[in-house]
């Protein structure tokens, strides 16, 4: 039967074409210095979690580098203009979470699931300014990544990307970011950042409507 085996193979060629490159969705809310033309102070705010085991987070230094090329430079505390904490996590696709401010219009829904391809799974990033020294929350973006990749790691860089990309999103409060692993020109989305040892590129950002 060559026929059905034809669209088979087909069928399974289009759905990984769809994978090339990676999408990251992203939500802005709140609003924040473009920090290009100066300086703006922050320091990090450690979970209780963080905090007690006295071992920082993966991301930070990624967090810390991608900010100081945008003109943010960690002070001390006295010094910082901005309290920054981060939130990060890796959950199967089936698993949903629903905030008060944050539904369905957050992230673009999960596509067609196909079995044989690996169970799907969610990344996500959160990143919250809050402006001191009243310490109300200014600025808030989250990233949201989908793979077939249950690595967590595999994922962060992508995140951290995808939320440093064009920091602060003005103009919009949804956006899709196109990544690509440092150097690609073709391959797909299962060439990890964390692989190469350098941080995606950014190949797009566009604003995107919300979901009525």
């Amino acid at each position: 039967m060559k026929i059905p085996l034809t669209i088979c193979t087909f069928l399974m060629l289009a759905a990984l074409a769809g994978c090339a490159g990676v999408t990251a969705e992203v939500d802005a809310r709140g609003a924040l210095p473009d920090a290009g033309q100066r300086t703006v102070a922050y320091r990090f705010a450690p979970t209780p979690v963080q905090a007690e085991a006295g071992v920082n987070p993966p991301y930070e230094t990624l967090l810390r580098d991608g900010l100081a090329k945008r003109g943010f430079v960690e002070g001390q505390p006295k010094a910082a203009a901005y309290l920054v904490s981060a939130a990060w996590s890796t959950r199967p696709a089936e698993v949903t979470v629903a905030t008060s401010d944050c539904k369905d219009a957050c992230a673009a829904p999960a596509g067609a699931s196909f079995p044989w391809f690996g169970r799907p799974y969610v990344h996500t990033l959160t990143l919250r300014f809050f402006a001191l020294p009243e310490g109300a929350e200014a600025y808030r973006v989250s990233v949201v990544k989908r793979d077939r990749d249950a690595d967590a790691q595999a994922a962060l860089p992508y995140l951290v990307a995808g939320a440093l990309a064009r920091l602060p999103y003005a103009g919009a409060p949804q956006w899709r970011v196109k990544l690509r692993a440092a150097g690609q020109t073709g391959g797909t989305a299962g060439d990890s950042a964390a692989t190469t040892g350098a941080m995606p590129e950014v190949v797009s950002v566009k604003a995107v409507a919300p979901a009525q």
